[in-house]
């Protein structure tokens, strides 16, 4: 309700301010016109001229031009404006106004012999070169203001447009970008429970006493997926101690596996994408130490400084195994879809391999 009586509003207080700009524009002329017929501009000064005039006759006259001001006015503000110069036809446009402009002393012309000089002036005046000139010039006074105050809406309105598609675009793009991290996460938790769970599995059939401890530190990683993970950052020192216990896991199956982790810098007070790092340390024993049936080795380091973190993770893999084809798949696919909706251009990731080592290097700003 209220935004149509806003509506109603709108156009109601446009007609007011455009009736009253005219009221203004014949009070100006019709004062200048009486003051111009009435007293001559001398070196000593005014002086009263021969012939007096009324205001009376000033404001007739200027009221008898009134409607031809108008209705010109009109035509180039809501027909040419519109039809070439903001459509950027510049060259239309100022042809068809100085048309319009020189044009305009004629329909002046007809006005004051059939109106002005018949009905109103008492004393006519022969037609001169200063008449068509001063009609000219008196009709552009009248037009410069509502033509650019209509360019001035235009143009206010244009950013306005511009403005509200760039938000509807934004708002779009977040929303793609929210439903994107959603679909990935949700692929990213099974990934990540599918390959533990296989973990215990293997152990399960060695009948391991470490099963039961295994299945505590598993717990504890669930609780963090479940409860930490459903917000868009955690604590560093969080996901670190999840790493911790997700190598620690891994360290029981892959026996014959050398795996080093080093931590340096300040971690502390620091947030970073939940299990972001897991994927690529995931990557390495999934790609590493389980396709290889001897001694294998996975070196991981993470040096945080000044809000940035240096990740490194590189490990064996067996001999010809090509990237494009064998490693990573899902989960570095997701690690660097992440990376581009959350950090975007705040991250350096390289990833190498050789003929029997794949490393993978990660500068993050957090």
């Amino acid at each position: 309700m209220v935004s149509t009586k806003n509506a109603v509003k709108k156009p109601y207080g446009r007609l007011y301010v455009y009736i009253s700009y005219w009221v203004l524009y014949l009070l100006f002329f019709s004062i200048q016109r009486f003051f111009a017929k009435s007293y001559l501009l001398t070196g000593t000064g005014l002086i009263e001229a021969g012939e007096q005039n009324s205001f009376l006759t000033s404001f007739l006259t200027n009221l008898a031009y009134l409607p031809g001001v108008v209705l010109i006015t009109h035509f180039v503000t809501e027909f040419l404006l519109p039809r070439y110069y903001f459509r950027n036809r510049f060259y239309h446009f100022s042809l068809f106004l100085a048309l319009t402009i020189v044009a305009y002393p004629l329909l002046s012309y007809l006005v004051r012999e059939g109106i002005v000089d018949v009905y109103i002036n008492n004393h006519p005046e022969s037609y001169s070169f200063y008449n068509y000139f001063a009609s000219m010039l008196i009709f552009v006074f009248g037009l410069a203001p509502l033509a650019w105050f209509k360019i001035a809406s235009h143009l206010k309105e244009d950013v306005l447009y511009h403005q509200k598609l760039d938000n509807d675009r934004l708002n779009a793009l977040l929303k793609l970008k929210e439903t994107e991290l959603k679909l990935l996460r949700s692929q990213l938790h099974p990934h990540f429970l599918f390959n533990t769970l296989n973990n215990l599995y293997s152990l399960a059939l060695e009948k391991s006493d470490k099963t039961p401890d295994l299945i505590i530190r598993l717990g504890d990683m669930l609780s963090y997926i479940i409860y930490d993970c459903n917000s868009d950052k955690v604590l560093l020192v969080k996901e670190i101690d999840f790493l911790k216990s997700y190598i620690e896991l891994q360290k029981v199956r892959y026996v014959s596996c050398d795996i080093k982790l080093e931590i340096t810098g300040d971690i502390d007070d620091q947030k970073i994408a939940p299990m972001l790092l897991h994927t690529f340390i995931d990557n390495s024993f999934k790609h590493g130490a389980a396709r290889i049936s001897g001694d294998s080795w996975i070196n991981i380091a993470i040096y945080a400084y000044n809000g940035f973190i240096d990740f490194r993770v590189e490990n064996t893999k067996p001999a010809g195994q090509e990237l494009n084809k064998e490693v990573g798949g899902i989960g570095i696919e997701n690690a660097k879809k992440r990376l581009q909706l959350i950090y975007r251009d705040r991250y350096e990731l390289n990833i190498h391999q050789s003929e029997s080592t794949y490393s993978v290097f990660l500068k993050l700003l957090l």
